[in-house]
């Protein structure tokens, strides 16, 4: 049974279900829960204001929903996707070998910025308990284990998972880079706003997602360093207006707010922050900024 943490109808894509489609007529059983749409909207408001992210909370539910049904339904094996520790480098979960999925509570989407804000908007105990982890404890009593799937696939990468996905009958972006910044194409297919955190992470730190998929395609020798820095030239940190403004529409703010909001979380020491456009950066990718 494969188990779906969806988006509400009006942050899901056309593609995104169209994809759980697929999966359906596949012949898998599939169980999907979204949260409640007036909520998970005033939730993405409140999480771009408070950490600078307008997925926190989807996030949590994403990662906290499968151990939670897991728990209701009396179900002790999870196989999940991507090593967090391997793919992203978040060492915190690592477990006793690449497997080991048990420590995937440790992860830093769950355990930074606390859940009182989540509770302050669901009130409801049962509702919101899907936003928050189960304990361990819960975990043992149950014995439940997770195992990554991942780490069974030898060399694995983004390109290489996306690129057998699709030969499955996995539906791409198409080709829209110059919208979402995604050069992949094949990332973030469910929905668009996490897009705006690929921006916002871009305008934190300097590097976006273009220098991630980069990075791995240099190191694969699928790319020269001379090559990627031109992509990363041209794709980190883009965003269009388009899904900025569609999630204006979606949480009720208006453009200004947004950018106001925004610019509270860029690094001045790498961006000149605008009122009335985007932020520039300081800083040439390629170029040593010490020398």
């Amino acid at each position: 049974m494969l188990v779906c943490a969806a988006y509400p109808p009006k942050q899901m894509s056309d593609i995104g279900a169209e994809n759980l489609s697929n999966l359906i007529s596949m012949g898998f059983d599939l169980m999907a829960v979204t949260p409640a749409p007036k909520t998970a909207a005033s939730l993405a408001l409140e999480s771009f204001e408070k950490f600078g992210n307008v997925c926190k909370s989807t996030e949590m539910s994403l990662f906290s929903t499968v151990p939670r049904l897991a728990i209701e339904h009396g179900v002790n094996m999870i196989f999940w996707g991507e090593n967090p520790a391997l793919q992203v480098g978040d060492s915190a979960v690592e477990g006793v070998d690449e497997f080991d999925g048990n420590n995937l509570r440790k992860l830093n989407t769950l355990t930074e910025g606390g859940n009182d804000w989540i509770t302050s908007f669901v009130t409801e105990s049962y509702k919101a308990k899907h936003y928050f982890y189960p304990g361990e404890i819960q975990f043992k009593r149950k014995k439940i284990k997770i195992f990554y799937l991942g780490a069974a696939w030898d060399d694995w990468s983004n390109e290489q998972n996306s690129t057998y996905a699709a030969l499955q009958g996995l539906t791409l972006r198409p080709g829209d880079e110059v919208e979402t910044g995604d050069i992949s194409n094949a990332s973030m297919l469910d929905e668009e706003f996490t897009n705006i955190n690929m921006m916002l992470k871009y305008y934190k730190f300097g590097f976006g997602r273009a220098t991630d998929l980069v990075n791995e395609k240099i190191r694969g020798g699928e790319l020269s360093r001379e090559e990627g820095v031109e992509i990363v030239k041209k794709y980190d940190g883009v965003c269009s207006d388009r899904i900025i403004n569609g999630f204006c529409d979606y949480v009720g703010i208006d453009n200004n707010r947004f950018w106001t909001i925004a610019n509270k979380w860029i690094n001045v020491d790498l961006f000149d922050v605008s009122i009335t456009g985007r932020p520039q950066p300081k800083f040439e990718v390629g170029v040593d900024s010490e020398s």
